[in-house]
């Protein structure tokens, strides 16, 4: 995902000059290459996150496209503040790009879990939250967000991620059924995609036909298409590598009965890389597998 951030960016900084990119001293190997075309449109703010907001804001009102970079904890609960009163309250036009979405960065320690991101930043008005869930996504969403003018968050898994969308017309605002069934819906966002396909699979030969749908865009959802999708399948589950509480699950409760499956409300006190860690949460294919079918007996 990362590097269909910055490919989908540089393609754009080099027909528009508006186009700043901020990091809090990260990026490195990711970021060479647009420092290096656009010297005078990168700054690393170092460990500063709260003044890289500030930044950010200036910036922004000074005409620029600002993009700001980091990984989710630093870029979104270290300057909370900043986020609520200096971009959003003047609803400026600034990306803010998180990297390692969940337990991305597990073998780091609870620091660098991001579970609560989405939670935290819902409810602050002006802002749209975008979760893609492969390269493809991030790609059209980054395009997309050329032409937008209000905040944007963008939560990015890490790299290496497989591609599950093949949508040719990928939006902010929108979801997408990646396959069709009609007895239940797994939805999903961000890069635990891949355990819901293999959920999807093992479901398969049980004879469970289910639905997977990405959902990209949280805030706004896209209200019609969730009140059809309820109306089509017989039970919802939510799977998402986020708390339980302030998710997608949480956002779709409204539509109809919403089972969750994420990450129970507690601090994860182990570290371990990503696939330990999801397995430890019942997030990998075989545990979303058993939490389904017990939910249908």
């Amino acid at each position: 995902m990362r590097n269909a951030f910055i490919t989908a960016l540089e393609g754009e900084a080099e027909r528009n000059e508006r186009i700043v990119l901020l990091t809090g001293d990260l990026g490195f190997s990711v970021f060479e290459n647009f420092q290096k075309k656009f010297p005078e449109r990168f700054f690393n703010a170092g460990l500063s996150e709260q003044n890289m907001m500030g930044l950010a804001a200036g910036l922004s009102l000074s005409g620029k496209k600002v993009f700001v970079y980091s990984i989710i904890p630093f870029v979104t609960f270290r300057c909370l503040e900043q986020i609520r009163n200096d971009i959003c309250y003047q609803d400026l036009d600034i990306v803010i790009v998180g990297v390692g979405s969940g337990l991305s960065y597990g073998a780091l320690g609870f620091s660098h879990h991001a579970n609560e991101d989405i939670g935290a930043l819902k409810s602050i008005p002006n802002i749209t939250i975008l979760l893609p869930s492969d390269p493809s996504e991030v790609s059209a969403l980054v395009k997309e967000s050329f032409s937008y003018t209000h905040p944007i968050y963008l939560r990015l898994g890490r790299n290496n991620e497989k591609k599950f969308n093949n949508s040719s017309n990928i939006k902010i605002g929108e979801a997408y059924y990646i396959a069709e069934g009609k007895d239940i819906a797994l939805v999903t966002h961000g890069s635990i995609i891949e355990e819901v396909m293999g959920a999807y699979e093992m479901l398969k030969e049980k004879g469970i036909n289910a639905s997977v749908i990405s959902c990209p865009t949280i805030k706004p959802l896209n209200e019609k298409f969730f009140e059809s999708m309820y109306k089509k399948h017989k039970k919802v589950f939510v799977v998402e590598e986020h708390n339980a509480i302030g998710g997608l699950g949480d956002s779709l409760c409204s539509f109809g009965k919403t089972i969750k499956i994420a990450i129970n409300d507690h601090f994860i006190c182990e570290a371990g890389d990503n696939k330990y860690l999801r397995a430890k949460e019942g997030l990998n294919a075989e545990s979303i597998t058993k939490r389904v079918l017990e939910e249908l007996k």
